[in-house]
C-alpha cells in the first residue's frame, strides 16, 4: 500500500484539502496527516501577509509553528511521498529540504496562486508594491521546488507555465470538486411555494456578488422568486450597500458562514437553483469553484458564468447553465429559463449529478492524484 504524508500549515477546513485526502483513502492511499496551526483564520492571514513577510512577530510564529512540525515529521514513519497542503506556499522551503535529505519526492497542491488571490483579484495588496514581487517570487519558488504541482483547470496550468515559469510537464490537473458531506438527497418542500435562487460562499470578488443583486432586481417583478444569501467575507457590505441603494426586496442574507452539514442540509436541499460565480475578472475565467461541485454533488441545477475554465470542466445545458460573466440582465434571464423550464431543469441537476460521480466526487479525484503519486513513486 503507499503510504502518503499529507504536510504542512494547511486548513484542514479547507475543502480542497478534504477532498483530495478524502480521495486518496478511498482509492486504498495510506495518508498520514503531518500538519500544525499557523494562521488562526482567514482574516489572519490576510492581515499577517499585509503586514509583510518581513514582520519579526510573523517571522517568530513561523519559526515555531516549523519547529513543531519538524517534530510530528519525526514520528511520521517511512512513506513513499509527500504532499504539501494548499495553501502551503511557505511550507515549501522545509518540505524541500526534508525530502532532498530522505530521498522521497515532494508534490504541492498550489490549486491556485498568491499572486492572483491576493494581488489581483482581492485587491489586497498593490501589484506594483515590493510585497507584491516578494508574493510572485513566493508563487514561482514554491512550484519550482515540488517534483509535481496540482491545479484545479487546464486554463491555470497554461497561466502557471506562462506567467510564473514553471514548467508544463510538472503541472497536472485536479478539479477542486466536493467532499462526501454534500449527497443528494429527497429535495424539502419549500415553505410558501417560492422559487429559491441561493448563493454560498465568502463574498471574493471573483463571486461577482453584485450582479446577483442587481439580477435580483430584475426579476423583482416575479413575486414567487426569491434570493437568498449565505455567507460573508469581502465584498459583503458592498453587496448590503447596494441592495439598500436599488431597494432590493427579494433577496435575504444570511451573514454567517455555517459548516458544510449545516449548509447542505439547511440551504442547498431545499434550493431551486444554485449559482456559482459571476464576476469579470482573470481569475474568474480561470477557476470553476467549490460551490459548483457541491451543487451538483446535491443533484441540484447551477447557474455559473460562461468562462474558458467553466467550458473546459461543464458542457452548457447538459450540466450546468452557463451565462455571459459580468452581465446582471444574462443572469436574470437563465434565471427565468429554468424556473420556466422544468424539463431543462431536471435534465441539469441530473447531469450535475452524473458529472459528480464521474469526474468530481473525492473517489474520482483521488483517482486522479493516486495516477500521479504512482507517477512519483
Amino acid at each position: 500500500m503507499m503510504k502518503a504524508c499529507y504536510f504542512g500549515t494547511y486548513d484542514v477546513d479547507q475543502p480542497r484539502n478534504s477532498v483530495i485526502i478524502e480521495g486518496l483513502r478511498e482509492n486504498g492511499v495510506e495518508v498520514v496527516e503531518c500538519r500544525v496551526d499557523l494562521w488562526q483564520d482567514t482574516m489572519d492571514k490576510i492581515k499577517s501577509i499585509q503586514g509583510g513577510f518581513l514582520n519579526p512577530r510573523l517571522l517568530s510564529r513561523i519559526l515555531i509553528s516549523y519547529f513543531r512540525l519538524l517534530k510530528r515529521y519525526a514520528r511520521v514513519g517511512d512513506h513513499d511521498v509527500m504532499v504539501v497542503g494548499y495553501a502551503g506556499h511557505l511550507d515549501m522551503f522545509l518540505a524541500k529540504a526534508l525530502t532532498t535529505f530522505s530521498k522521497k519526492p515532494l508534490a504541492f497542491d498550489a490549486f491556485v496562486s498568491l499572486t492572483e488571490t491576493i494581488v489581483e483579484d482581492r485587491g489586497l495588496v498593490h501589484p506594483d508594491s515590493f510585497l507584491a514581487k516578494l508574493i510572485y517570487l513566493l508563487d514561482r519558488s514554491a512550484c519550482r521546488l515540488a517534483d509535481l504541482v496540482f491545479l484545479d483547470t487546464e486554463v491555470h496550468i497554461q497561466h502557471f507555465h506562462e506567467d510564473l515559469g514553471v514548467r508544463l510537464d510538472k503541472l497536472r490537473l485536479v478539479y477542486a470538486g466536493a467532499g462526501n458531506v454534500y449527497r443528494r438527497q429527497l429535495p424539502k418542500v419549500n415553505e410558501g411555494g417560492s422559487f429559491r435562487v441561493l448563493y454560498f460562499g465568502k463574498y471574493i470578488p471573483l463571486h461577482g456578488v453584485n450582479y446577483i443583486i442587481e439580477a435580483a432586481k430584475i426579476l423583482e417583478e416575479h413575486d414567487d422568486i426569491q434570493f437568498e444569501l449565505v455567507g460573508k467575507g469581502q465584498t459583503y457590505e458592498g453587496t448590503v450597500r447596494l441592495a439598500e441603494k436599488l431597494d432590493v426586496k427579494n433577496v435575504i442574507f444570511h451573514h454567517t458562514w455555517l459548516k458544510a452539514e449545516a449548509l447542505a442540509s439547511e440551504y442547498i436541499q431545499t434550493a431551486d437553483v444554485c449559482l456559482g460565480i459571476f464576476g469579470d475578472t482573470p481569475k474568474a475565467r480561470r477557476v470553476v469553484p467549490l460551490k459548483v461541485f457541491a451543487a451538483f454533488a446535491m443533484g441540484k441545477p447551477v447557474i455559473t458564468g460562461d468562462s474558458p475554465a467553466a467550458r473546459e470542466a461543464l458542457v452548457d445545458g447538459e450540466d450546468a447553465l452557463l451565462c455571459e460573466m459580468g452581465n446582471a440582465q444574462a443572469l436574470a434571464q437563465a434565471i427565468l429559463l429554468l424556473k420556466r423550464d422544468r424539463v431543462l431543469r431536471e435534465r441539469i441537476a441530473q447531469g450535475g449529478y452524473a458529472s459528480f460521480l464521474q469526474k468530481f466526487s473525492p473517489k474520482a479525484i483521488g483517482a486522479m492524484v493516486r495516477g500521479y503519486l504512482d507517477e512519483l513513486c
